[in-house]
């Protein structure tokens, strides 16, 4: 209560709330790529796979592809610690933005977001909104 400062760590646990699976649960993530036979889960974020076989990305992508959600009450908590002046920053491993549709400004999103994306030949980076019809149509968006 007499906090002045309070940093917030984040990760799946706020989001599964909101309808997006975490990964390694009975139904998450990895529990759905069965059919795509990878030799290992964590292969959907792999480059290297990637290169070889975009459809299981994109998949994934389509489902979690920001405006498909909305945030939880835990996101909006996060906010009034911003508003209130004590919020330093959330750190969060979620990509799926949902901290910066709720409002949050101090958020750091550790392992990136679907906000931009950037092309695996030449680094170009753009706001993800220009490629969305591409990953909702399953279609590799090129620069």
């Amino acid at each position: 209560r007499n906090a002045r400062r309070v940093l917030v760590l984040t990760g799946a646990g706020i989001s599964t709330s909101c309808g997006i699976p975490d990964f390694r649960s009975r139904d998450g993530v990895y529990s759905m790529l069965e059919g795509y036979r990878l030799s290992d889960p964590q292969d959907l974020f792999s480059i290297h796979y990637f290169r070889r076989n975009t459809k299981p990305f994109y998949d994934f992508a389509r489902k979690l592809w920001p405006g498909t959600h909305k945030p939880a009450p835990t996101h909006f908590f996060i906010r009034a610690l911003e508003e209130q002046g004590i919020l330093h920053r959330n750190y969060t491993q979620n990509i799926d933005t949902l901290e910066t549709v709720a409002g949050i400004r101090q958020v750091l999103q550790c392992h990136g977001s679907f906000a931009t994306a950037t092309c695996t030949r030449c680094s170009y980076r753009c706001s993800a909104i220009l490629i969305k019809e591409d990953i909702m149509n399953r279609r590799v968006p090129f620069c």
